[in-house]
């Protein structure tokens, strides 16, 4: 056997045991990842109360952990592909944990903002290593769909956070519900020990005999020992950041970026002020948190439906639909109807832009070569960071301001028109991904 192509037998395995538990674990990291982000608008109007927080300064605070978001997506994407996805996925994991926890026990704004800034940064660089780990180890037939369900777990976690809430703040304060978040570091040495290191990176630090390991889980019936080499594509010229405008790339490159920006403004924009407006609107605080799990509930069915969606009518036209739903839902929030139809509507948000965002994620991962997925994902989930950091601070003045219902929600509802475009006009023919079919 003179060589073998890992990513060829890797996308043409079947799902099995190694898969099931690099999924049971991406899910698991990436459900406490979402815990953490949702945490702050369920606690904003606590907080508010006990600091004396006003709406502009409470929006600011809650872009602190989306900015430290931000420069951790670049950083450690830029990093994971020097050092690898699995030691900056640890990092990560012991970062956003112990600094959620740290938040809990803060005595003022500045310690709590200090906190949610580092904890950002772990989250920012967990979510496109696990997505680029998970697509590079996922069967070809199955790769969307894995890597939607593992960014449900976002989801999931926005549920647990808004369930917690709700059974912790009347007995135990708001403090209670951030040193749940501490609980990860504790799953740290189980990471250490089974989960796998990219392929690309075995090969480029000469592990091969870890990669033939891992390789025979993969494929067992694969006498991969026998083969002279193995072979995997390492196509990125000397810059990886240059890269992702060469080959035709710039253009779908920036359409991606806008996608994540606008994905980021709606879902962190109405995931800390859903609550407050919900308020503004007339409800208790214990229905505010309702629906922020609703939203989120919405989000983790739409988002796995989705998933299957894409790998049977393509994911492009399915992005286009989830984005145009979460414009029309969003914008008709204003409405002031009854509990259940604003549930739906909710529901129904969620499943637009958390959907689309889990969409995008294997869509993003599969355009790219291998070699520098971790840089294309830290990239796109770093700039869209851009729209995580404002779409709280704009919303938070426009609430200061004394805006209607129906303009703050329609500010939040636009950017999924703008995604629906930049997905429309998407090269797809441009896509790694035929390479790979071919």
């Amino acid at each position: 056997m003179a060589a073998i192509d890992v990513n060829k037998l890797i996308d043409e395995s079947n799902f099995n045991r190694f898969h099931w538990l690099l999924l049971i674990m991406g899910f698991a990291m990436t459900t406490f990842d979402g815990y953490d982000l949702v945490l702050y608008g369920a606690a904003a109007p606590l907080l508010m109360q006990e600091w004396s927080l006003d709406p502009a300064r409470t929006g600011i605070i809650g872009s602190y952990a989306l900015f430290g978001a931000a420069v951790g997506a670049l950083i450690l994407g830029l990093l994971a592909d020097k050092v690898g996805r699995k030691t900056v996925i640890i990092i990560c994991v012991a970062l956003f944990s112990a600094s959620t926890g740290l938040a809990g026990s803060a005595a003022s704004a500045t310690q709590f903002a200090l906190c949610r800034f580092t904890a950002g940064l772990g989250i920012g660089g967990f979510m496109p290593n696990i997505a680029a780990l998970m697509t590079e180890y996922a069967p070809a037939r199955n790769r969307a769909l894995v890597v939607a369900a593992t960014s449900a777990g976002m989801q999931v976690g926005g549920i647990a956070a808004a369930g917690m809430s709700m059974w912790l703040f009347p007995h135990y304060g708001w403090r209670s519900v951030f040193w749940v978040g501490a609980i990860p570091v504790v799953t740290i040495p189980a990471l250490i020990k089974y989960m796998p290191e990219s392929p690309l990176f075995y090969l480029a630090r000469g592990k091969r005999g870890q990669l033939e390991q891992v390789l025979k889980k993969i494929r067992p019936g694969v006498a991969i020992e026998h083969a002279e080499r193995l072979e995997i594509d390492r196509r990125t010229g000397r810059s990886p950041v240059a890269a992702l405008f060469r080959e035709h790339r710039a253009f779908s490159t920036v359409l991606i970026w806008i996608v994540y920006v606008m994905s980021m403004y709606m879902i962190f924009g109405l995931g800390i002020w859903l609550p407050k407006l919900m308020m503004d609107a007339g409800f208790p605080l214990g229905s505010s948190l309702w629906f922020l799990l609703t939203l989120n509930l919405g989000a983790l069915i739409g988002g796995n439906i989705s998933g299957m969606v894409a790998d049977r009518i393509g994911a492009k036209r399915t992005l286009m639909a989830l984005f145009l739903l979460a414009f029309l839902s969003i914008s008709l929030l204003s409405l002031r109807t009854n509990i259940y139809v604003l549930t739906l509507l909710v529901a129904l948000a969620g499943t637009g832009f958390f959907g689309g965002i889990n969409l995008a994620n294997a869509y993003v991962s599969l355009f790219y070569p291998p070699a520098m997925r971790s840089t294309a994902m830290g990239f796109a989930l770093g700039i869209g960071r851009l729209g995580a950091i404002s779409g709280p601070a704009v919303a938070g003045i426009l609430v200061s301001l004394k805006f209607s219902l129906f303009v703050n929600f329609l500010s939040l509802a636009i950017p999924g028109l703008i995604a629906c475009a930049a997905i429309m006009l998407f090269q797809d023919k441009y896509s790694y991904r035929p390479r790979l079919e071919s």
